[in-house]
């Protein structure tokens, strides 16, 4: 039986019957505050929470800058703690419930996004304060502060905020081109993560950070019940001292399955070389790193040290299914270290291919929900009957919540064709049992 069709393809988020808890509710909050403490109420705030096309209206919240050749003021740091204000439901004038008396906080919020806003560090602190204060009631999982001009004192105020038992819900957190970050805002923000459990990926592309960062970062790697299994630190300038200086936090890691080292700025200084034999000595016996990325680091012959970790071969770590490096290497080198993953067949790790069209036999398990896309069982094309797989549909994801799960990839066998992180799709497998 083939899947189900479902009205447009998209659902539209269920809405609470408790009072202050629809998405029209903290937007008359929020408007009421601004007017009150004398700013505009923002566009982007009103449009993310009256959007009826939007099927996570209230549980997701994106602001981007808005155009400014078109006279479009961007959120700031006063516009930002009045959302945050909102949502917490604690100030003056805030409405109370109508039976207990007491604030309303905004709990269905699971999501929020704003980029190139300008909030800096004042709206970075009203954002931690929500992750401190509502962390129990508000399960906010995914946040990405994106070009916001956030520098130590922001990152201190996140980390805090997130330290042990402050928050635990928060799953994702980005904080993507902020340049004014440093290393010093890595320090700043590690002295909280470092005892933080919960968190699964943390994002620092692009913010400007060198050698001195690596410590700070081991140590979050280091903590015995850290739960990160994403560090992504691309298009910085770590370099060798950085990386020798996450080595021994990443030997003590037991939780890392990713780590992207992309465009770092690790050559062929002697640095550089001593950093890669440490990190090949890491890698051989890490327990749960799957996927590393080195590219655009032009550190040349010296790649021959990670060659004992990566190449099957020579007796490399087996859980390395990804290991991406620059072309810039030479030909017998590449070979050995480059590996683009593979995967979608029953018992190997590796990405899940999840394209429709690589698929055949499909039946619908459990249908999608305000929460999660829909389960199939189905067959990969020229496999037996009898080796049932179980996934979700890339295609499906497309224009929804979780489209940010879904890559393009290019392999020889299949060409260009559509995946989905496989961890994505292993807590979605184990939820719905």
């Amino acid at each position: 039986m083939g899947p189900k069709k479902k009205d447009g393809g998209k659902k539209k988020a269920k809405e609470s019957d408790e009072p202050g808890q629809k998405a029209e509710d903290l937007l008359s909050t929020y408007n009421a505050f601004v007017k009150k403490i004398g700013l505009p109420s923002n566009p982007e705030v009103v449009s993310a929470l009256s959007n009826e096309e939007n099927p996570f209206k209230g549980k997701q919240i994106i602001i981007d800058g808005g155009d400014a050749s078109k006279g479009a003021q961007p959120l700031g740091p006063g516009g930002c703690r009045a959302l945050a204000t909102a949502i917490m439901g604690v100030g003056q004038g805030m409405p109370k419930h109508p039976e207990t008396g007491k604030n309303m906080l905004y709990k269905p919020l699971q999501e929020l996004r704003i980029w190139g806003a300008d909030i800096g560090d004042d709206g970075a602190s009203s954002i931690a304060e929500l992750l401190r204060l509502g962390g129990a009631e508000i399960q906010l999982q995914y946040l990405e502060l994106t070009n916001n001009n956030i520098t130590a004192v922001g990152g201190f105020a996140l980390g805090r905020s997130l330290s042990c038992m402050m928050n635990m819900s928060l799953i994702t957190l980005s904080l993507d081109y902020n340049m004014s970050f440093g290393s010093e805002g890595v320090a700043a923000l590690c002295l909280g993560l470092r005892s933080n459990s919960t968190l699964k990926k943390l994002s620092l592309r692009y913010c400007n950070l060198d050698g001195d960062s690596g410590g700070p970062l081991g140590e979050v790697l280091a903590f015995t019940r850290s739960g990160l299994n994403i560090l992504d630190v691309q298009g910085n300038h770590i370099g060798g001292k950085g990386l020798l200086d996450l080595c021994p936090g990443l030997q003590h890691n037991k939780s890392l399955t990713q780590l992207v080292l992309a465009d770092n700025d690790i050559s062929e200084a002697e640095v550089d070389n001593e950093s890669l034999k440490k990190f090949a000595e890491v890698l051989l016996v890490h327990p749960t790193i799957a996927k590393v990325d080195l590219l655009y680091n032009r550190f040349g012959g010296a790649g021959e040290y990670l060659v004992p970790a990566v190449d099957p071969a020579s007796g490399g770590n087996k859980n390395i299914t990804e290991f991406r490096v620059d072309a810039s290497l030479h030909d017998d080198l590449y070979l050995k270290l480059n590996k683009m993953g593979g995967g979608g067949k029953k018992g190997k790790k590796g990405k899940k291919k999840c394209d429709r069209r690589l698929k055949e036999n499909f039946r619908v398990l459990a249908e999608a929900s305000d929460d999660a896309p829909a389960i199939y069982s189905f067959n990969y094309k020229g496999e037996e009957a009898e080796q049932e797989q179980v996934g979700v549909m890339a295609q499906e994801l497309l224009g929804t919540w979780w489209e940010r799960k879904v890559t393009v990839e290019c392999d020889e066998v299949d060409g260009l064709h559509l995946q989905v992180d496989e961890y994505f799709v292993d807590e979605l497998l184990r939820g719905r049992k």
